[in-house]
């Protein structure tokens, strides 16, 4: 089966492939992938959940992310890891700062609002993106200017390929050189943090909780590094595409923006059926464990890379009726943009609440917003806009 990540300007998510994907079967070999694609909904949650037969050790999420980041552990300690942050990542815990986040939003907007008002388009990822940086600063101690190198790798990571770079190229180097700053910074504020504790004072950003677990139940430096550096950067782009989504569904359907300014207990139905429709990552990978794994009919071998087609998978026909229809009122299933089972997102709370507040933003205070132009970049891999123009 063939793939094609490319995105031709002008074209929308192609779900033409999702098509050619499930007419060939929930699980092919792909020659232009050398590998198997799995492209079903309860195809992608059984390579989820299967954490015998499959892992990430061995991707490219392993190169980008560290060996270290919970995102790759399969083992136990990634459950200590992961409840070091738990507490801090309920829900509970962001529906606590909606206030805060519809003060940033509103204050970004309100900046724009004279651009607005005398008829100029503007474009919204930049203030996504200073918004998403204000909630990180806020959230794990940093101030936003040093985030700004975060800032730079994450750009130049949606700029990749979203397969594995060809090394020794140029383009390899700058995100050695790049992913070595973004790691020099965590390892200063682990320091930081370390040598604050050690003043008396309690750990409460994100960072300092990590810091403050150094050393016990097997947590070492190397992995504390990993784990911040993944949890900012997945803090970042998938977050502020996904409002990107949310704001196109919105505003291009008076009817829709009605319905929410009537009722904002819609609005959480909608995001998720946002993530749903046009899922940010459309694909991820896996390997293949042990040999001779059969799978839905197919047998893999030990090493066999493993694509998961998220995006397909949240529009297959056996889990969604009508599921390339946009419906905020259908029952939702675990949504599979956030990952399933053992590596779920653990950010998931604080992403939703904050499209939803910069939502409610967009609905109270700029009723008459327009979508002028929606630039998806050069490929559907990683889905989402990167550039938003607006008018009043």
């Amino acid at each position: 089966m063939e793939m094609d990540f490319v995105l031709r300007p002008g074209e929308n998510l192609p779900l033409s492939a999702h098509e050619r994907m499930r007419a060939a079967g929930s699980v092919v070999w792909s020659e232009t992938l050398n590998g198997w694609v799995v492209s079903s909904y309860e195809g992608v949650k059984g390579v989820l959940s299967d954490l015998s037969r499959f892992t990430s050790v061995g991707t490219a999420v392993e190169t980008t992310m560290g060996p270290e980041a919970m995102l790759v552990d399969d083992t136990p300690l990634h459950h200590k890891v992961r409840a070091i942050w738990t507490k801090a990542m309920a829900k509970s815990v962001f529906v606590a700062r909606a206030k805060e986040l519809a003060e940033n939003a509103s204050r970004l907007m309100e900046e724009a609002r004279p651009r607005l008002e005398a008829g100029e388009a503007v474009d919204l990822v930049p203030i996504f993106q200073s918004f998403g940086t204000a909630f990180i600063s806020s959230s794990f101690g940093v101030t936003t200017d040093r985030l700004g190198v975060f800032r730079r790798w994450s750009s130049m990571s949606a700029d990749a390929p979203a397969l594995n770079l060809v090394e020794g190229s140029p383009e390899a180097q700058r995100h050695r050189t790049v992913k070595q700053e973004v790691f020099d910074l965590v390892r200063e504020e682990i320091i930081d943090r370390r040598e604050r504790i050690g003043r008396g004072e309690e750990p409460t950003d994100l960072i300092a909780l990590m810091a403050a677990a150094e050393g016990s139940h097997g947590i070492t430096r190397a992995m504390a590094v990993d784990n911040i550096f993944n949890f900012i950067l997945g803090s970042m782009d998938t977050t502020e595409r996904w409002l990107g989504h949310v704001v196109v569904h919105i505003f291009r359907d008076p009817e829709l923006a009605a319905g929410l300014r009537a009722d904002r207990r819609l609005v959480e139905a909608t995001v998720d059926e946002v993530m749903r429709c046009d899922t940010v990552a459309q694909v991820i990978m896996r390997v293949v464990k042990e040999d001779d794994v059969e799978f839905e009919g197919q047998r893999m071998k030990k090493g066999d890379d493993v694509f998961l087609m998220l995006g397909a998978a949240s529009r297959d026909p056996d889990a969604y009726p009508n599921s390339d229809r946009f419906d905020i009122h259908r029952q939702q299933k675990p949504l599979l943009g956030f990952g399933f089972g053992f590596h779920h997102c653990l950010g998931i709370n604080a992403a939703r609440q904050e499209v939803i507040s910069f939502a409610n933003v967009l609905l109270d205070g700029f009723p008459g917003l327009k979508i002028v132009s929606v630039d998806m970049g050069n490929n559907w891999a990683l889905w989402g806009p990167r550039e938003l123009m607006v008018k009043l």
